[in-house]
């Protein structure tokens, strides 16, 4: 089965930046920097996740594991 991409509706893309930029701000990091965690949220949102929390967690988690 192929995957394809999807479009991010302008309400959602702001909750991902908002939250990138919060993880940024915390971690000291520049945004430019942060492509690995900009992935990371875009796959979340992929899976199906919209809670700004569990947005967070799973970049915590991708830095403890």
């Amino acid at each position: 089965m192929q995957k394809f991409d999807i479009a991010i509706p302008p309400n959602d893309l702001n909750l991902l930046q908002s939250v990138l930029d919060a993880w940024c701000t915390q971690q000291r990091i520049l945004r430019k920097d942060a492509t690995a965690e900009a992935k990371i949220l875009i796959n979340e949102y992929k899976r199906g996740i919209r809670s700004q929390i569990a947005l967070i967690d799973a970049l915590i988690n991708s830095t403890t594991h």
